[in-house]
């Protein structure tokens, strides 16, 4: 009896979710991967940003793994509310979740985490925690899942992906990779856009050949450090802020919610109420610098603001969690605009516009109020930067500008990633993400990757 030959998949792009669903799918399918280079390195010149205090260098990578290379981002749920206005079932995507949860916790690291988790909730009202969960040791995300997951080999097509060639009824005849040996037409029998929030929506552009256009439906968590705060000897914030398992160490933001917008606040350990540490572009140089390690600039700011190399040891090591002195970051929502977005213009990169609306600013800072009164109990004395000198930046949470290339949800697990008028044509990635909250995408995203990993492989049969 012939062996029945395996249908072809195309996976466009080895980041998180191309990892998953790359070492999930070979059982079934016949993957191809297709990865930009060999090596890890920052791509700030595939898609350009504005200048000004709200926009950074772009947070991306390639190689297997993608930015995700080496895992150090937090794990959390998005909320039912978020979950539903996804359009997606609460309850029967909490398996899901599950499944994500244990690609980096052991069960049993995760009821310690679970249990941190309701201890903390117990000590604030309802909706006023946001729990998440930092794994102690990092992975290779493309290394870790394919050990997770074993199987049959994946095929690595490194190059650039341009664009799927439709056929003439919409259907892909092939990917076109731009590869160093030539061009190469990748064809399969299902394609997957895991390119990333930024690059999905222009790979589906330049497939449709739209040469000028905006993208809306983008969203990021803008973050801002806004205080630093001096805590009471009885403060029972220490405790709540961080909490360390063998596995896994257990951050907690306080939200709040402003004109139907949700804010975190997170502390982190600082040294001093003074502000140098927290303002200008040294404020972050340890996460640039991992961004961009050999940027001469940023090596002088680190050397030159000595306080703020301090303080973001003493939260690398969580050493500071148990000190009095704490810098106040806040991660804030955004609306899905059609104004923002990504645009695409022939002959120039693609550009990205994230700005912070007025409404948006103004709904940070009347939670922040709300933080402060809710926890002026805890607090012995603050040193609050003004509102209007807030520095935005993006949190790299690149989401939702593929919402004007999917289709319109049909009840099915597979025509939730579905692209409009692309027969076999899937997208997995924060592009397709309408709503965001205050979470890290990250864990959803292993979650879906799973979701569409299943409906691939039962339509398959």
């Amino acid at each position: 009896m012939p062996v029945k030959q395996k249908q072809k998949i195309a996976i466009v792009g080895a980041g998180l979710c191309g990892s998953v669903l790359a070492a999930r799918l070979r059982t079934v399918f016949d993957v191809t991967v297709v990865e930009q280079a060999r090596k890890k390195r920052p791509l700030y010149h595939e898609i350009s940003c504005g200048d000004g205090g709200i926009n950074s260098s772009i947070n991306r990578a390639a190689g297997l793994g993608g930015t995700t290379n080496y895992w150090h981002n937090a794990l959390i749920e998005l909320a039912d509310d978020e979950l539903g206005d996804l359009g997606l079932d609460p309850a029967r995507f909490a398996p899901y979740y599950r499944r994500a949860w244990s690609l980096f916790l052991s069960d049993s690291d995760l009821a310690r985490c679970q249990a941190i988790r309701d201890t903390n909730a117990q000590a604030l009202p309802p909706g006023r925690v946001a729990h998440m969960v930092v794994p102690q040791s990092r992975v290779n995300l493309w290394q870790h899942a394919q050990r997770a997951y074993p199987g049959e080999p994946v095929t690595v097509l490194y190059g650039h992906a341009e664009r799927l060639t439709l056929g003439t009824n919409g259907a892909p005849e092939h990917v076109l990779v731009h590869t160093d040996a030539g061009p190469v037409k990748l064809r399969a029998d299902h394609y997957i856009l895991a390119a990333g929030g930024l690059a999905s929506p222009v790979l589906l552009a330049n497939s449709l050949g739209i040469s000028e256009a905006r993208f809306g439906g983008y969203h990021d968590h803008p973050m801002a450090y806004v205080a630093k705060l001096r805590l009471r000897p009885d403060s029972t914030l220490r405790e709540l802020s961080c909490r360390d398992t063998v596995a896994g160490s257990v951050r907690s933001g306080f939200v709040y919610e402003a004109d139907g917008l949700k804010t975190a606040f997170y502390l982190r350990p600082a040294l001093s109420l003074r502000l140098g540490s927290i303002t200008g572009e040294a404020r972050y140089v340890l996460s640039d610098l991992r961004n961009d390690p050999v940027s001469p600039r940023k090596i002088i700011q680190l050397l030159t603001n000595i306080e703020a190399l301090r303080e973001a040891l003493l939260f690398k090591t969580r050493a500071g969690f148990r000190g009095d002195y704490y810098s106040v970051l806040m991660l804030g929502e955004q609306r899905a605009t059609d104004s923002r977005g990504i645009q695409v213009s022939a002959g120039r990169p693609p550009a990205l516009n994230w700005q912070v609306s007025a409404d948006e600013r103004a709904a940070y800072q009347r939670c922040f109020t709300q933080f402060l009164a809710a926890m002026s109990s805890q607090i012995a004395a603050s040193n609050v930067i003004p509102p209007d000198q807030w520095e935005y930046r993006t949190a790299a949470h690149h989401s939702g500008a593929a919402r004007d290339f999917l289709a319109p949800a049909d009840g099915s697990a597979l025509g939730w990633f579905a692209v409009a008028g692309m027969p076999a044509v899937s997208v997995c990635d924060a592009s397709l993400l309408r709503r965001g909250g205050v979470a890290n995408s990250g864990l959803t995203l292993v979650a879906l990757s799973h979701q569409l990993a299943d409906a691939l492989a039962a339509q398959s049969t």
